[in-house]
């Protein structure tokens, strides 16, 4: 960009240091975000100790000629002192809902009130929920964590589980699986949009540094969902009667091989058995082809974001998806620079 210059406003603890007044001498700072990994990473080299310490709170803004916006929230979980100056690891996101070990049985409740009962006891805001089928039983236990729990019903519904910059907790559809629970044509535009700054469009040669895709099979074709006894076909308010052969109940997705059996308790009826399958499905042709690319600094960026690439000569290095990882770099060996990963449908 030019005749404009890179700036950053960081806080952690008593400490703060900016582009303008850079108490302690920051020389590299690192973000890492990305719907895979449960907690936001931040990395940052401190030419001085100054009176940083573990747990301290830490806000991060990123922009240009002082035009921040927020990219990292989180604490100080590890210091790593050197000869001079020292490394600060600070992870965010969804790290809280890892120390969160519950036991809780849901009866009747919607997807999205068991995300937002989770955050709540994790005291994580809640940002975008969907309310997402309703679920006859769910059952979490202590000996796996809220976040464990809470992805493993984000992987049945094709949802993603996430916390934005500002670290309030995400559980919603994104790309392909927001059409599934009624949604359509419009509503799965405005899924793909993580509550940055929406659609963006990056053009091959003009405003792309590095890029690369990778294209391949879907895992599966197919995926079949068996649930523990059934309990009918006639939707998610009936009666807890056992069926002797659950084969009439088993929820599908696809065609074709390979495919993927699932036995899932949680699959009560043959509507949510179906659901489950077009959830896993989903969640599973997201990940077949993908985008990675490098371009100036983009602060204002979130996870979720509709993504357009476009004048690659290769039409398959082409099109639109959602950002599914992103990487901020800030120091004076790189400058500002943002790695995206793109999930292309």
């Amino acid at each position: 960009m030019p005749d404009v210059r890179p700036s950053f406003s960081l806080t952690i603890g008593s400490l703060e240091t900016s582009g303008d007044h850079p108490r302690a001498a920051p020389a590299l700072l690192a973000v890492e975000r990305d719907l895979d990994v449960p907690a936001d990473a931040l990395r940052v080299r401190l030419g001085e100790r100054a009176d940083v310490a573990l747990d301290d709170a830490v806000r991060l803004s990123l922009g240009y000629d002082g035009d921040e916006q927020a990219v990292f929230t989180g604490v100080v979980v590890s210091l790593q002192p050197g000869i001079a100056g020292a490394e600060v690891w600070a992870l965010g996101g969804l790290h809280a809902l890892l120390d969160v070990h519950a036991g809780a049985t849901y009866q009747l409740q919607s997807a999205g009130a068991i995300a937002r009962d989770l955050f709540s006891r994790a005291d994580v805001t809640p940002g975008t929920v969907d309310t997402g089928p309703l679920l006859p039983s769910f059952a979490v236990d202590g000996r796996a964590s809220a976040h464990t729990h809470l992805q493993a019903l984000a992987e049945r519904l094709g949802f993603a589980l996430y916390a934005d910059s500002r670290g309030k907790g995400m559980f919603h559809a994104l790309g392909g699986a927001a059409s599934l629970d009624g949604l359509g044509a419009v509503g799965a535009l405005a899924a793909g949009a993580g509550g940055g700054v929406g659609g963006v469009g990056f053009t091959y040669g003009r405003d792309v540094l590095a890029l690369s895709v990778r294209d391949a099979p879907a895992p599966w074709a197919a995926v079949k969902v068996g649930g523990e006894s059934p309990m009918s076909g006639q939707g998610d308010h009936t009666g807890s009667w056992l069926t002797v052969d659950d084969g009439d109940y088993r929820g599908s997705a696809g065609s074709g091989e390979p495919s993927l059996l699932v036995i899932d308790p949680a699959a009560r009826t043959k509507d949510l058995a179906d659901r489950f399958a077009a959830g896993r499905l989903a969640g599973a042709n997201a990940r077949a082809r993908e985008a990675r690319l490098s371009v100036g600094g983009r602060p204002a960026l979130e996870l979720g974001d509709s993504i357009t690439i476009s004048g690659h000569p290769d039409p398959r290095a082409n099109g639109t998806g959602y950002l599914r990882g992103l990487r901020h770099r800030f120091g004076p060996d790189t400058g500002f620079l943002t790695d995206l990963r793109v999930t292309l449908p």
